[in-house]
């Protein structure tokens, strides 16, 4: 249910409507994925849909506090939301800085480690989940590598 959100903008209001209306439909879709995941069918297919639930999950929780983030905003509350803004990243800039590059660097050992692994699966590819798995961790490893580089660039960015 979406409602009114006091001292907001147009844009706010119509942002919150929107990412409101997603976490009510996203969660028929959690559903969906957990009679799947629970059903009567094949133990593949229920383990794929057991990943899915998992991210449909996480995505639910995310859309959640991106609603109440923006609320929070509109109504300009004190309170600290869901969602930190970027204020004080750089009050520890140098730890936060050496920290992300260590992680970077292991995070993209990681991914060559993991290419070796898909290529070494291959073979394997039509009768596995194998392959499938290890790809989703390559994309998961993508991801952590996206977003140690936008900590890193906002850390280094003069303005926050």
């Amino acid at each position: 249910m979406v409602s009114s959100l006091v001292g907001a903008s147009v844009w706010e209001q119509e942002l919150y409507d929107y990412v409101a209306g997603h976490v009510d439909a996203e969660g028929d879709i959690v559903t969906a994925y957990q009679d799947l995941a629970n059903g009567d069918t094949s133990p593949a297919f229920r383990y794929l849909a057991q990943i899915i639930l998992n991210d449909e999950i996480r995505h639910h929780q995310l859309f959640a506090d991106l609603a109440e983030s923006i609320r929070q905003m509109a109504e300009m509350r004190e309170d600290d939301g869901p969602i930190p803004d970027l204020h004080g990243l750089r009050g520890d800039r140098d730890h936060v800085l050496a920290t992300t590059e260590r992680f970077l660097e292991m995070e993209r050992a990681d991914l060559a480690e993991l290419k070796g692994l898909a290529k070494r699966v291959k073979d394997v590819k039509d009768t596995t989940l194998w392959g499938l798995l290890v790809q989703l961790m390559i994309d998961d490893t993508d991801k952590h590598i996206k977003i140690l580089g936008f900590i890193r660039d906002k850390v280094r960015a003069p303005h926050i």
